[in-house]
């Protein structure tokens, strides 16, 4: 480490970035209110056979600009429509998210279980 830099400690640092989280949460909330929203997901397996799951989220505001925010990065336990329909259930739950149009999902097979999810 630079000995002219002080560097707080770790706990400092993990309740910053905390907080800095937070506030980008709920902004992001609350330019969500009110839009038409559109879902994609993605699902792979890493190179250490471990699956993972991305929920992105589409939305066109007032200027008729094209936004897009990560929702949720998350580990899942398979590909199956009925574990990403679970886990887009969850997270929507989070985000108090009832206001979506359409979900896109990368998987065909497991298009229908999870939107019957």
């Amino acid at each position: 480490m630079q000995p002219r830099f002080d560097v707080p400690s770790y706990l400092t640092i993990w309740r910053d970035c905390l907080k800095i989280y937070a506030v980008k949460k709920d902004k992001l909330k609350k330019a969500l209110k009110d839009q038409r929203l559109y879902l994609t997901t993605d699902t792979w397996t890493s190179i250490q056979n471990i699956n993972y799951m991305c929920l992105t989220v589409h939305w066109i505001d007032e200027g008729w600009d094209l936004n897009k925010k990560i929702l949720n990065f998350c580990q899942v336990s398979n590909h199956k429509g009925e574990t990403i329909g679970g886990t887009i259930e969850i997270c929507l739950l989070v985000w108090r998210i009832d206001n979506n149009l359409t979900v896109t999902v990368d998987n065909a097979n497991s298009n229908n279980l999870t939107i019957n999810i």
